[in-house]
C-alpha cells in the first residue's frame, strides 16, 4: 500500500519541469510534438466550423504584426536548440467576439469583434504577443496536464471511498472535483494568464512595438464589463488587475522597446 500511495507523487515528480524561458516550475506529461499533434488537430476542427475572413484590408496587419512577434519568439527558441513553430495567423468572422488564441504549435486566430478593443497594430501586438506566449510557454501542455491531474483525483476519491454507499461515493468524488478545479485548475490558469501577460508585453516592445497602447487595450476591455464572474471563479485575471500590472512592468518593457527595431503603427482598418 505505501508503494501505492507513493506513486502519484512519484509521477507528479517525474513530470515536473522548469520552464526555460521564465525558471517557473511546471508539470507536463506530454512531449512539445504531442501538444503540437493535438493542436494541430484542435486547429483543423475549428477552422472547418467558423468563417475565415481572407480580406487584405483586415488581414494585412494581423500577418504584419504575426510575423513580427513570431520572428522573436522562434529567436528564443533558437538559443534552446529548439526548431521554429510553423506560424499560421487567420482571422475568424465574428464581429461581436471579442477573443483571439493560440494552440500549440504556433497556429493563432484573432476574431474581428477584437479589434476595435485594439484600436491599432500596437494594441494588436500587446494581444498577439500574450498569445504567442501562450504556445511559447507551452500552456496548452499544462492545461492538459492538469486535467489529468483532476481525473486522477476524481478516481482516487471514488476509490478511497469505495466501502461508502455509493451515494456517498458519488458526493465525495464531487466535493473532490469542485476543490481541485477551484483551488488548483482556476488560479493556475490566471496564473498562466498573468504570465502570458508578461512574457507577451516583452515580445510586442522587443519586436519593436510601443508597450504603452497595453494599458488603453486592457481599460478598454474592463469597459466592455457586463456578466463577468468574480475572478475567484474565473479563469483569467481582472481587466482593472491586468492594467495595474502592465503599469508595473512598462518601465522594463519601455527600456526593450528602445533597443528594438521600433515598428511603424497605423489604426486597423474598420471591420464594418
Amino acid at each position: 500500500m505505501r508503494a501505492c500511495n507513493l506513486l502519484p507523487f512519484l509521477l507528479l515528480l517525474a513530470a515536473c519541469q522548469t520552464n526555460p524561458y521564465t525558471g517557473r516550475s511546471q508539470i507536463l506529461w506530454t512531449s512539445e510534438d504531442e501538444e503540437i499533434r493535438m493542436g494541430l488537430q484542435a486547429y483543423g476542427d475549428i477552422t472547418g466550423k467558423v468563417k475565415i475572413d481572407k480580406s487584405r484590408a483586415l488581414n494585412d496587419p494581423l500577418q504584419r504584426v504575426g510575423r513580427a512577434i513570431s520572428t522573436i519568439a522562434d529567436r528564443d527558441r533558437a538559443r534552446l536548440k529548439k526548431t521554429p513553430y510553423e506560424w499560421e495567423f487567420i482571422l475568424i468572422r465574428a464581429d461581436k467576439t471579442l477573443n483571439a488564441w493560440a494552440l500549440p504549435g504556433g497556429k493563432v486566430a484573432f476574431y474581428t469583434g477584437i479589434y476595435p478593443i485594439l484600436q491599432d497594430e500596437a494594441g494588436m501586438a500587446i494581444v498577439m504577443g500574450h498569445e504567442v506566449s501562450h504556445a511559447l510557454l507551452r500552456h496548452g501542455g499544462e492545461r492538459y496536464s492538469q486535467a489529468l491531474i483532476v481525473a486522477g483525483a476524481t478516481t482516487a476519491a471514488v476509490y478511497a471511498a469505495h466501502n461508502e454507499s455509493t451515494e456517498r461515493q458519488i458526493a465525495f468524488a464531487a466535493a473532490v472535483g469542485l476543490a481541485t478545479e477551484y483551488g488548483f485548475i482556476k488560479p493556475y490558469s490566471r496564473s498562466h494568464e498573468t504570465e502570458a501577460d508578461k512574457y507577451g508585453l516583452m515580445l510586442a516592445a522587443r519586436a519593436g512595438y510601443d508597450p504603452a497602447p497595453a494599458i488603453g487595450v486592457w481599460e478598454r476591455m474592463a469597459r466592455q464589463g457586463g456578466g463577468r464572474p468574480p475572478e475567484i471563479l474565473s479563469t483569467h485575471p481582472d481587466p482593472l488587475r491586468r492594467v495595474e500590472n502592465m503599469k508595473r512592468w512598462l518601465p522594463e518593457a519601455r527600456a526593450l522597446y528602445e533597443q528594438s527595431r521600433q515598428q511603424p503603427n497605423a489604426p486597423l482598418p474598420s471591420i464594418r
